[in-house]
């Protein structure tokens, strides 16, 4: 694919406290799905998207995912013309605040977390985003919920249906976002700062944030089932996992 003019911002700031919980000892971009890190899934499928200008947030503790960043990870990238660049928070900087280290330069950045995966195509966000000018954009998928009661539909106090326990299906945030220079620079340099609150403070301000309605597989991988779960969603679905595709099979953008 031809490359795309915007960056790219894997998240894995966090210490991983409820993959560590079952026991293993590895930060979660380091835990393997089809035989790949977590972290190289993403990565790839970055590279995948024609992403050349790539960047990782890790926590300054994090000496493993370091040592697999400097062995592996930026020779990945180096392979097909991308750069790779470490930020390292010093302290929790939240689900978000890493991006006030991007450099001043870049204009449009794609955030992922290392701990979701998906088949979303990113190049098509990322060009979604650009074409609407908004200040944020959030991929966005449909997630059931079930209800472990009766619920009712009432037209005032009067009974119009009874369904017993139903699924309802709910706009969730797919983790990924694409974020302009407008809201990045919402983001101070060494403050903690979450998602919601960043997406608050742009709607405050009168900014457009703007939807990508997708259908596309998608999990967030933050426990031992969900590892495996990982596996058999993508598996079942019929669905390549960009991150776990070879490049030489990429196919040529028109």
């Amino acid at each position: 694919m031809r490359s795309s003019p915007v960056a790219a911002l894997i998240m894995a700031g966090g210490r991983s406290e409820r993959m560590r919980a079952g026991g293993s000892g590895q930060h979660k971009g380091l835990r393997t799905v089809f035989g790949k890190p977590l972290i190289e899934c993403n990565l790839r499928a970055l590279i995948w998207f024609g992403f050349k200008r790539l960047f990782v947030a890790i926590n300054g503790q994090e000496d493993a995912l370091a040592t697999w960043i400097d062995e592996h990870g930026r020779t990945l990238a180096e392979s097909q013309s991308a750069t790779l660049d470490v930020l390292v928070e010093t302290q929790s900087l939240g689900t978000i605040g890493a991006v006030a280290s991007l450099p001043g330069e870049i204009d449009d950045a794609v955030i992922v977390n290392v701990d979701n995966l998906t088949s979303l195509d990113l190049k098509q966000l990322a060009r979604y985003h650009r074409e609407r000018a908004g200040a944020a954009t959030i991929a966005t998928h449909h997630q059931p919920f079930p209800i472990p009661f009766g619920m009712l539909e009432l037209a005032g106090q009067r009974v119009v249906a009874y369904r017993e326990k139903p699924q309802l299906s709910v706009p969730v945030s797919s983790g990924t976002y694409v974020l302009n220079r407008r809201a990045i620079d919402r983001v101070h340099a060494g403050r903690r700062l979450d998602v919601p609150a960043l997406i608050d403070a742009l709607l405050q301000a009168d900014e457009t944030v703007w939807a990508y309605p997708h259908s596309e597989p998608w999990i967030d991988v933050n426990d031992e089932a969900a590892l495996a779960h990982a596996e058999r969603l993508f598996s079942s679905n019929g669905s390549r996992l960009p991150g776990a595709i070879p490049f030489e099979t990429r196919r040529v953008e028109p």
